[in-house]
């Protein structure tokens, strides 16, 4: 829920969709309704605002994730994944590995980094 400013506006409100590859794409800046601008999530701002936990993620499917920061994002798109897997419905093992391997390298990056 936004954050309504004793001033009468709404503070400004971040959100970003997560790719299935676990990549964040452009962090949305709103008041409101209105979207402000776009931050590039690889600029110093972007990565600072994922660390924060200040974004509002949307996973790959359109699940809300929540205000979570990236590292929890990926564990939890892992698991998910990891979850699909284990499943004997399982319908492509080749592609959901494939993916896992993305997240996963996208997650020791960032711990690298």
């Amino acid at each position: 829920m936004r954050d309504f400013l004793s001033s009468g506006g709404f503070a400004p409100a971040f959100r970003a969709t997560v790719s299935g590859d676990g990549s964040p794409g452009p962090i949305e800046e709103r008041i409101g309704r209105r979207l402000v601008r776009l931050v590039d999530p690889g600029s110093e701002e972007g990565e600072r605002l994922l660390s924060s936990g200040l974004v509002e993620l949307v996973g790959p499917g359109g699940e809300k994730l929540g205000r979570i920061r990236m590292e929890e994002a990926w564990r939890r798109l892992i698991r998910r994944l990891e979850e699909q897997l284990e499943s004997r419905d399982a319908l492509d093992e080749e592609l959901l590995r494939e993916g896992l391997d993305r997240l996963r390298s996208h997650a020791a990056s960032a711990e690298r980094n």
